[in-house]
């Protein structure tokens, strides 16, 4: 019998069955290979210990993005840079715990006349909205805001999506 236990346990890593302790999220060997390929993608690198935190955090994720997907919700998820984070570790780092004081915030705007449809999904009306861009921690919110309305503007009256720098000085 004693003989047979290495072939048994290659044949269930094999088989994907999932191996883990009593406190962690079990993780299968299709986890772990999207997790080394999002590693790799994402130029990511881990200590051992950090390594098994962030597999766990990862593929707790990865189960939710897709569980999300397979849902009827009107949009997807999908693993981005910060796929090895918790949504704390994400909100102790990029979000302010304050709303920032600036002309942004404070309704500072001017209304249009209408009459107005009750919504409008750009998206489906063609190349009118811009990909997703990483603001950081560096608080320029209204220029993200700012350019993404302009390339917009721009791309519904020319027909060409433009991608603007967003500069603040």
């Amino acid at each position: 019998m004693w003989a047979t236990l290495p072939l048994l346990c290659a044949g269930a890593w094999l088989l994907g069955v999932p191996v883990c302790g009593a406190a962690e999220l079990c993780v299968n060997s299709l986890e772990k290979f999207h997790f080394k390929s999002w590693m790799s993608k994402h130029r990511k690198t881990y200590s051992t210990e950090e390594y098994h935190h962030r597999l766990q955090t990862f593929a707790s994720n990865w189960r939710k993005i897709n569980a999300h997907n397979n849902g009827n919700h009107t949009f997807k998820m999908a693993l981005n840079q910060f796929s090895d984070m918790s949504f704390a570790e994400i909100k102790h780092k990029y979000l302010w715990s304050e709303p920032q004081n600036c002309s942004a915030t404070k309704s500072n705007y001017l209304r249009g006349t209408g009459p107005y449809p009750p919504s409008v999904d750009w998206r489906k009306k063609g190349n009118f909205v811009s990909p997703v861009k990483n603001q950081g921690a560096c608080g320029s919110c209204w220029t993200f805001s700012t350019t993404g309305a302009l390339e917009s503007a721009i791309a519904i009256a020319t027909g060409k999506m433009l991608s603007l720098p967003q500069l603040s000085s």
